[in-house]
C-alpha cells in the first residue's frame, strides 16, 4: 500500500468512526398506531426487518463509557467486544464487577421501517427498534393475514400497547379493523437498514474493548499477540468520551440509548 493509500485508509476509517447515527423510533408506553412498511431492497428481496443489537458498557457507577455495535447480535458473525467481555468475566476480581459486565451483554432487537400514525411525523417512514418478541407477534399477524399488513395498497393498520416498567414491561400487538394505502412519496423514502447496522469502526471498537478493560481493571494485552480483539484492546483516551452517551442520569441524545431505563431493562438477553 503506498503512503497515499494508507493516508485515504486512514481519513476513511476517521470518518466512519465519527459518524452519527441516527436514533432509532421505539414503542412508547400505551398505545401505538403503526403500519408496517415493506422490504428496501427491491422485489427480489422482499425481507423488511433486519437484526440488531448493541453493548452498552458501563463503569461501576452505572455510568455510561462506550456503546459498540455487536456484530455476533447483528451479522452473526463474531463479535471481539463479546469476546473482551467473556475474558474481562473470566477474570473478574468479585461479583459486582461480574455484574457490571453481565450488564454490558449485547441487547438484541429488531429494525424495520414503520409509520408510526400518533407521532408528529406520521407519513415519515421511521427506522424503529422493537423487541424479539414483538417482532414475533407481527410476524404471527402478516402470516394470519397473508401479507396484508404489508400490501401498500391496503395496509392494516396494527396496535401496539406497551404496559409495565422494567423487566414486568409487555406488548402486545393487535391488528385493527383499519387499513392505508401507502402513497408512492412515502415508499420512495424508505430507510436502507443494510445502511444504518453499518456501525463497524476500529477507532471506535478499540474504545469499546478498552472500556471493558478498565471496568474489569485488565491492563491492555501487548499489541503483538492475542486475538484481535486483543490486540485492539487499548485503553481509551479521557478525550475520547465526548461523543458518548451521557450517564444514565441525565438526558441523553446518543443513538438507540432511551433516558428511561425501562427500554434498557428490556433488552436484557432472553
Amino acid at each position: 500500500m503506498t503512503p497515499q493509500e494508507k493516508l485515504m485508509a486512514l481519513m476513511a476509517a476517521k470518518k466512519a468512526s465519527m459518524k452519527k447515527v441516527e436514533k432509532t423510533s421505539k414503542i412508547e408506553p400505551g398505545e401505538n398506531r403503526i403500519v408496517l412498511l415493506p422490504g428496501w431492497r427491491g422485489e427480489e428481496d422482499p425481507t423488511w426487518w433486519h437484526d440488531f443489537g448493541q453493548h452498552f458498557i458501563k463503569d461501576a457507577a452505572g455510568q455510561i463509557q462506550a456503546v459498540y455495535l455487536c456484530t455476533n447480535a447483528t451479522f452473526e458473525k463474531e463479535c471481539d467486544v463479546c469476546k473482551a467481555l467473556g475474558a474481562a468475566g473470566r477474570a473478574a476480581a468479585d461479583d459486582d464487577v461480574s455484574k457490571v459486565l453481565e450488564e454490558a451483554r449485547a441487547s438484541k432487537s429488531v429494525l424495520i421501517n414503520a409509520l408510526h400514525l400518533d407521532s408528529k411525523e406520521p407519513n415519515t417512514p421511521k427506522i424503529t427498534e422493537i423487541k424479539r418478541g414483538v417482532f414475533e407477534q407481527l410476524v404471527d399477524i402478516c402470516t394470519e393475514y397473508e401479507g396484508k399488513p404489508l400490501d401498500p395498497n391496503g395496509a392494516i393498520i396494527i396496535k401496539i400497547t406497551r404496559d409495565g416498567k422494567g423487566l414486568n414491561t409487555k406488548y402486545t400487538a393487535m391488528p385493527t379493523a383499519k387499513t392505508m394505502k401507502i402513497d408512492a412519496a412515502i415508499l420512495g423514502k424508505l430507510n436502507n437498514l443494510d445502511e444504518y447496522v453499518k456501525q463497524e469502526s476500529e477507532e471506535n471498537l478499540r474504545r469499546a474493548i478498552g472500556a471493558v478493560n478498565s471496568v474489569a481493571g485488565l491492563a491492555a494485552p501487548v499489541a503483538s499477540t492475542g486475538s484481535s480483539a486483543a490486540r485492539l484492546a487499548a485503553p481509551a483516551p479521557a478525550d475520547d468520551l465526548d461523543d458518548l452517551p451521557a450517564p444514565t442520569t441525565t438526558k441523553s441524545t446518543a443513538p438507540a440509548l432511551d433516558d428511561d431505563i425501562d427500554d434498557l431493562l428490556a433488552d436484557l438477553p432472553d
